[in-house]
């Protein structure tokens, strides 16, 4: 019998044609050993889109998208779109109770390419911890960064782990109750934070991470993989697909070709001006401001969370 490796995204309509690349380079490196199961989980892909990503679907590869507004409707209140994240980013939350038949399953942002067989992240043995995943790389190179997790969030910023790539032991979310935890803090606290859906998944499992090497979440920064370059993830404002200049951008050209948004992509890479560069780089001046303000506010995970000696559900 085969192995069924079940794989989740999250995506929003406008996102669509990233992901589509995303899910070609993955597509390429599967084995004929093995049962793919892609699950897109999203809330506004249109018909027409969504027929494209479909058209990746093969012989051991199924492509299937799932609707979350139901999900949401109790909480899309207290979700904020800030910065770079859009709702799309709380999707991963509701994986352990929509699908009860996987005991364990991948998630991956929607900007990453695959450079390697997505069957060899899925055998990673979590037992014992709610989520595989790699360590954060921004906060060897940011002060600002290291220094927030530890002031703000409350966790040594050495375990603080990136949630675009993730190796999920849903039996454990289960059995800890991740998204009650989850829906309960959002409920009593609403946390002031910078990324909230990596935020609350770091504080949430917190000494239950096992560590990855950097070679299956490689964010865009100059310095070499540990171990194999098996996935790329353009993580942030510095995409591929608007700046020529992003480390590991070449995967995603190599396989942006191949699909049917390609022209549209060219165009948006083309298109790209001085002044939408200049959007991204006040976009981040916005971002330091809002870290300052949250060293203010009295709503913040050290402060409510860790600060104080209580049962966590």
């Amino acid at each position: 019998m085969k192995k069924t490796v079940p794989i989740f995204f999250a995506c929003n309509d406008r996102y669509v044609p990233y992901l589509d690349v995303a899910i070609i380079s993955l597509v390429s490196h599967v084995s004929s050993e093995n049962e793919y199961r892609i699950t897109i989980l999203q809330n506004e892909i249109s018909p027409e889109n969504r027929a494209k990503l479909k058209k990746h679907a093969k012989d051991n590869v199924s492509i299937d998208l799932f609707d979350v507004r139901g999900l949401l409707e109790p909480v899309k209140d207290k979700l904020p779109e800030m910065f770079y994240f859009s709702v799309a980013a709380y999707f991963r939350l509701f994986i352990e109770t929509s699908f009860p038949q996987y005991e364990k399953a991948i998630y991956l942002d929607s900007d990453v390419i695959l450079l390697n067989d997505i069957a060899k992240l899925y055998d990673t043995d979590v037992d014992g911890y709610l989520v595989g995943a790699v360590y954060e790389q921004n906060t060897d190179r940011s002060p600002m960064f290291r220094n927030y997790v530890e002031d703000i969030i409350g966790i040594p910023s050495n375990t603080y782990f990136n949630s675009g790539v993730m190796v999920m032991n849903l039996k454990e979310f289960r059995k800890f109750g991740v998204l009650d935890r989850f829906l309960n803090m959002l409920s009593e606290y609403n946390f002031d934070s910078l990324a909230p859906d990596q935020e609350y998944l770091n504080v949430i499992c917190h000494g239950k991470v096992k560590y990855l090497p950097n070679g299956w979440n490689k964010h865009s920064f100059p310095e070499p993989p540990e171990g194999r370059l098996n996935l790329c993830h353009y993580a942030l404002s510095n995409k591929p697909w608007f700046y020529s200049e992003t480390v590991n951008g070449e995967y995603f050209w190599e396989y942006a070709k191949e699909s049917e948004f390609y022209p549209r992509i060219k165009e948006g890479f083309d298109n790209y001006s001085d002044e939408d560069k200049e959007r991204d780089r006040a976009a981040f001046g916005e971002l330091v401001k809002s870290i300052e303000n949250i060293y203010q506010s009295d709503r913040t995970f050290r402060k409510l969370w860790f600060g104080k000696e209580k049962s966590h559900v």
